[in-house]
């Protein structure tokens, strides 16, 4: 059961949010860029708002009763503009299903429904909004360490969030409870750092940062309710989708089992840590998922240089022990990577390259799968130390049994 939820885990992390945001902000958009991020920014700003929905909720209602009338009033006022702004992005295939689940949200609020039945349905309506809009909600490059923001966080944030988190005034919201930042994603509070998304700062604070900047404050701030100790190396093995992009910046602890929750407070708040513990084939897949997503969002040269950064980070490293252990499968992967190459620089129709980017993606989870210790090896290891143990105590008896029979 426990292997199910892994694989389960794996593929939905890369199938709901596995979309990249760009490390470095470009500083010049050209208009027809421009529209086409549109879409996509009222996406985000929609998804923001189903975030806090999601977050909230609790503390505007309780035992079916409003606890909040005024957060309570904000909340409905939240789901009223999500439906606005879908109004305004373009028709995409599954829409109606979207448009059901956001009804069924509001209905729940206005219901007064459990606090779990409307985090799930907000946080549900938000990812597929995401994999509608080929939203991206993932970094591109490795997550900065949140150090890199501490300046910036003591200069913009400490007046009101306090100088770890917690509330200094009436004007912040209380940022080190584990909680209610369990409840957030990293890439929910990156939203929440941008003016164009989130009105609660506004341009004046951030509205200047580049786009690592923010996945370091979001890094820095997730790392306010983190816990003081690391979890067990064994819980990355068994979890390998959370200790790796996109996992570590789109799931949400509150979703996950308590000990996989408890875990990812922590990863989340150290990736300099988590990036040991990745697997190379896991940073290449995230990336592949990075890509077909830019390309399906109609960004090729991005996604180009995904896949590259694919190849250099995830599958190089990995090659050799790949090799030893499945050579067929290695070079299949050397035929797929060159394949799907070619049809994104020769403009091949988009089906073609979307079916070869699904298929190497496989190839890719396949390869991970072929270097996993397989529980066969790992009886032979252990079979392998007792009989060494053995012949080590057998020759010892032998020589004390010898070294007695001489004294006789």
């Amino acid at each position: 059961m426990a292997r199910y939820f892994q694989l389960t885990l794996c593929a939905l992390l890369f199938a709901l949010g596995c979309t990249g945001v760009r490390a470095q902000d470009d500083p010049q958009v050209d208009p027809q860029t421009e529209q086409q991020n549109a879409p996509r920014e009222l996406a985000a700003r929609s998804i923001n708002l189903l975030s806090f929905i999601a977050v909230d909720y609790p503390e505007a209602v309780a035992d079916g009763a409003v606890r909040d009338p005024q957060l309570y009033r904000q909340l409905r006022r939240y789901a009223e503009r999500v439906g606005t702004l879908l109004q305004q992005l373009p028709e995409r295939p599954g829409r109606s299903q979207l448009d059901a689940n956001l009804a069924e949200l509001s209905d729940a609020i206005e219901q007064l429904a459990d606090p779990d039945r409307v985090r799930r349905r907000a946080n549900g309506a938000a990812d597929r909004i995401a994999a509608l809009y080929q939203l991206p909600r993932s970094p591109l490059e490795l997550l900065p360490e949140g150090d890199e923001a501490a300046a910036v966080y003591r200069e913009r944030c400490s007046h009101c969030h306090g100088a770890r988190g917690e509330q200094a005034n009436t004007g912040g919201s209380d940022l080190d409870s584990r909680e209610r930042m369990a409840r957030f994603s990293l890439y929910d509070l990156y939203n929440t750092i941008d003016p164009a998304r989130d009105d609660a700062h506004g341009q004046a604070i951030d509205g200047d940062l580049s786009s690592r900047q923010r996945w370091a404050l979001a890094v820095l701030i997730a790392g306010f309710s983190a816990p003081p100790q690391a979890p067990p190396q064994a819980l990355a093995e068994k979890y390998p989708a959370l200790v790796a992009l996109p996992g570590l910046a789109v799931t949400r602890p509150s979703e996950l089992p308590q000990e996989a929750a408890a875990a990812l407070i922590w990863w989340r708040a150290h990736p300099e840590y988590t990036r040991r513990l990745q697997h190379p084939l896991a940073r290449a897949a995230g990336l592949i998922q990075l890509a077909q997503t830019s390309y399906r969002g109609g960004d090729s040269a991005t996604a180009y240089h995904q896949l590259m950064l694919a190849l250099r980070e995830g599958f190089a490293p990995a090659r050799l022990p790949l090799e030893e252990r499945d050579a067929p499968l290695a070079n299949q992967l050397d035929q797929q990577w060159r394949e799907l190459r070619e049809a994104i620089l020769g403009e091949a129709p988009s089906n073609e390259v979307i079916e070869k980017f699904q298929r190497l993606q496989a190839a890719v989870l396949r390869a991970r799968e072929a270097l996993q210790p397989t529980p066969k090896q790992g009886l032979y290891g252990w079979s392998a130390l007792l009989f060494a143990a053995a012949l080590l105590l057998g020759g010892l008896l032998w020589w004390g049994l010898r070294r007695h029979s001489r004294r006789d």
